[in-house]
Protein backbone atom coordinates (compact mmCIF):
# COMPACT_ATOMS: atom_id res chain seq x y z
CA UNK A 1 0.00 0.00 0.00
CA UNK A 2 2.31 2.34 0.83
CA UNK A 3 4.64 1.42 -2.15
CA UNK A 4 1.12 2.65 -4.17
CA UNK A 5 1.05 5.82 -2.46
CA UNK A 6 4.40 6.53 -2.95
CA UNK A 7 4.44 5.72 -6.74
CA UNK A 8 1.17 7.73 -7.33
CA UNK A 9 2.92 10.46 -5.33
CA UNK A 10 6.08 10.52 -7.53
CA UNK A 11 3.46 10.60 -10.82
CA UNK A 12 1.51 13.79 -9.59
CA UNK A 13 4.91 15.34 -8.58
CA UNK A 14 6.47 14.73 -12.23
CA UNK A 15 2.69 16.38 -13.49
CA UNK A 16 3.14 19.32 -11.72
CA UNK A 17 6.66 19.84 -12.25
CA UNK A 18 6.18 19.79 -15.79
CA UNK A 19 3.67 22.79 -15.43
CA UNK A 20 4.41 26.35 -16.87
CA UNK A 21 4.79 29.26 -14.80
CA UNK A 22 1.46 30.51 -14.24
CA UNK A 23 1.31 28.57 -10.96
CA UNK A 24 4.26 29.78 -9.75
CA UNK A 25 3.36 29.65 -5.72
CA UNK A 26 2.33 26.07 -6.79
CA UNK A 27 5.61 25.05 -7.94
CA UNK A 28 7.12 26.26 -4.71
CA UNK A 29 5.20 24.10 -3.01
CA UNK A 30 5.24 21.03 -4.96
CA UNK A 31 9.26 21.66 -4.88
CA UNK A 32 8.82 21.21 -1.38
CA UNK A 33 6.44 18.20 -1.58
CA UNK A 34 8.83 16.49 -4.42
CA UNK A 35 11.54 17.13 -1.96
CA UNK A 36 9.85 15.79 0.83
CA UNK A 37 8.80 12.68 -1.11
CA UNK A 38 12.84 12.32 -2.25
CA UNK A 39 13.91 13.05 1.02
CA UNK A 40 11.40 10.37 2.37
CA UNK A 41 12.01 8.16 0.16
CA UNK A 42 16.12 8.11 0.55
CA UNK A 43 15.46 7.71 4.34
CA UNK A 44 13.38 4.69 3.14
CA UNK A 45 15.86 3.56 1.30
CA UNK A 46 18.62 4.13 3.83
CA UNK A 47 16.90 3.14 6.70
CA UNK A 48 15.94 -0.19 4.51
CA UNK A 49 18.62 -1.12 2.92
CA UNK A 50 21.19 1.51 4.10
CA UNK A 51 21.38 0.54 8.00
CA UNK A 52 21.48 -3.03 7.45
CA UNK A 53 24.44 -2.42 4.93
CA UNK A 54 26.37 -0.41 7.65
CA UNK A 55 25.27 -2.54 10.66
CA UNK A 56 26.99 -5.65 8.67
CA UNK A 57 29.71 -3.79 8.05
CA UNK A 58 30.58 -2.75 11.37
CA UNK A 59 29.58 -6.35 12.40
CA UNK A 60 32.69 -7.44 9.74
CA UNK A 61 34.83 -4.74 10.86
CA UNK A 62 34.43 -5.75 15.50
CA UNK A 63 34.52 -9.78 13.69
CA UNK A 64 37.89 -8.83 11.93
CA UNK A 65 39.13 -6.82 14.75
CA UNK A 66 38.36 -9.55 16.47
CA UNK A 67 40.16 -12.41 14.41
CA UNK A 68 42.97 -10.25 14.30
CA UNK A 69 43.17 -10.03 17.94
CA UNK A 70 43.17 -13.98 18.39
CA UNK A 71 45.44 -14.17 15.94
CA UNK A 72 47.89 -11.88 17.55
CA UNK A 73 47.12 -13.27 21.07
CA UNK A 74 48.37 -17.05 19.14
CA UNK A 75 51.02 -15.58 17.47
CA UNK A 76 52.03 -14.25 20.84
CA UNK A 77 51.62 -17.78 22.29
CA UNK A 78 53.35 -19.49 19.63
CA UNK A 79 56.40 -17.41 19.51
CA UNK A 80 56.62 -17.50 23.67
CA UNK A 81 56.81 -21.46 22.69
CA UNK A 82 59.19 -21.05 20.25
CA UNK A 83 61.19 -18.99 22.41
CA UNK A 84 60.35 -22.06 25.16
CA UNK A 85 61.62 -24.44 22.77
CA UNK A 86 64.52 -22.65 21.91
CA UNK A 87 66.19 -22.39 25.34
CA UNK A 88 65.44 -25.96 26.08
CA UNK A 89 67.25 -26.62 22.57
CA UNK A 90 70.26 -24.70 23.64
CA UNK A 91 70.13 -26.43 27.41
CA UNK A 92 69.87 -29.96 25.41
CA UNK A 93 73.18 -28.32 23.24
CA UNK A 94 75.07 -27.69 25.73
CA UNK A 95 74.17 -30.90 27.68
CA UNK A 96 75.21 -33.01 24.65
CA UNK A 97 78.54 -30.77 24.21
CA UNK A 98 79.67 -31.83 27.71
CA UNK A 99 79.03 -35.79 27.68
CA UNK A 100 80.58 -35.10 23.93
CA UNK A 101 83.21 -33.45 25.70
CA UNK A 102 83.31 -35.77 28.92
CA UNK A 103 83.44 -39.13 26.62
CA UNK A 104 85.72 -37.87 24.49
CA UNK A 105 88.26 -36.77 27.17
CA UNK A 106 87.76 -40.82 28.73
CA UNK A 107 88.01 -42.37 25.40
CA UNK A 108 91.11 -40.23 25.16
CA UNK A 109 92.63 -41.55 28.52
CA UNK A 110 91.44 -45.32 27.58
CA UNK A 111 93.00 -45.12 24.48
CA UNK A 112 96.56 -43.91 26.11
CA UNK A 113 96.05 -46.44 28.88
CA UNK A 114 96.32 -49.10 26.26
CA UNK A 115 98.90 -47.25 24.05
CA UNK A 116 100.92 -47.40 27.31
CA UNK A 117 99.48 -51.25 27.93
CA UNK A 118 100.90 -52.00 24.43
CA UNK A 119 104.53 -50.57 24.64
CA UNK A 120 105.16 -51.90 27.72
CA UNK A 121 104.09 -55.52 26.04
CA UNK A 122 106.20 -54.93 23.12
CA UNK A 123 109.20 -53.34 25.80
CA UNK A 124 108.21 -57.11 27.71
CA UNK A 125 108.29 -59.17 24.52
CA UNK A 126 111.97 -57.55 22.84
CA UNK A 127 113.59 -57.84 26.26
CA UNK A 128 112.42 -61.82 26.08
CA UNK A 129 113.52 -61.78 22.60
CA UNK A 130 116.49 -60.13 23.54
CA UNK A 131 117.65 -62.72 26.29
CA UNK A 132 116.89 -65.71 23.97
CA UNK A 133 119.07 -63.93 21.76
CA UNK A 134 121.82 -63.68 24.41
CA UNK A 135 121.47 -67.42 25.43
CA UNK A 136 121.07 -68.53 21.46
CA UNK A 137 124.37 -66.77 21.30
CA UNK A 138 126.13 -67.53 24.52
CA UNK A 139 125.33 -71.35 23.48
CA UNK A 140 126.81 -71.55 20.09
CA UNK A 141 129.90 -69.26 21.66
CA UNK A 142 130.54 -72.69 24.25
CA UNK A 143 129.71 -74.57 21.28
CA UNK A 144 132.31 -73.33 19.08
CA UNK A 145 134.95 -72.73 22.04
CA UNK A 146 134.64 -76.30 23.12
CA UNK A 147 135.02 -77.21 19.52
CA UNK A 148 137.83 -74.96 19.23
CA UNK A 149 139.39 -76.47 23.19
CA UNK A 150 138.86 -80.08 21.23
CA UNK A 151 140.46 -78.92 18.22
CA UNK A 152 143.87 -77.63 19.72
CA UNK A 153 143.84 -80.08 22.75
CA UNK A 154 144.29 -82.26 20.18
CA UNK A 155 146.62 -80.87 18.26
CA UNK A 156 148.81 -80.35 21.85
CA UNK A 157 148.35 -83.92 22.63
CA UNK A 158 149.91 -85.08 19.05
CA UNK A 159 152.50 -83.01 19.48
CA UNK A 160 153.53 -84.01 22.99
CA UNK A 161 152.58 -87.42 22.76
CA UNK A 162 155.29 -89.72 21.47
CA UNK A 163 154.58 -93.50 20.52
CA UNK A 164 156.15 -94.92 23.43
CA UNK A 165 154.03 -92.70 25.57
CA UNK A 166 151.07 -94.29 23.94
CA UNK A 167 151.70 -97.66 24.50
CA UNK A 168 152.33 -96.65 28.18
CA UNK A 169 148.59 -95.20 28.46
CA UNK A 170 147.24 -98.14 26.32
CA UNK A 171 148.69 -100.55 28.82
CA UNK A 172 147.49 -98.77 32.13
CA UNK A 173 144.22 -98.84 31.03
CA UNK A 174 144.23 -101.89 30.04
CA UNK A 175 144.92 -103.44 33.15
CA UNK A 176 142.86 -100.92 34.84
CA UNK A 177 140.36 -102.43 32.71
CA UNK A 178 141.27 -106.22 33.78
Amino acid sequence: MRKALLLSLIAVNFAFAGGGAEHGGMMLVWKAINTLILLGALFYIIKRWGVQFFENRRNAIVSMVEEAKRAKEESEKALKDAEAKLEEAKMKFTESLKIAEETAKKEREVAIKEANEIAERIKAQAKDAIQVEIKRGENELRKYAVKKALEISEKIIKEKVNPEVEKEIIKKTLKALS
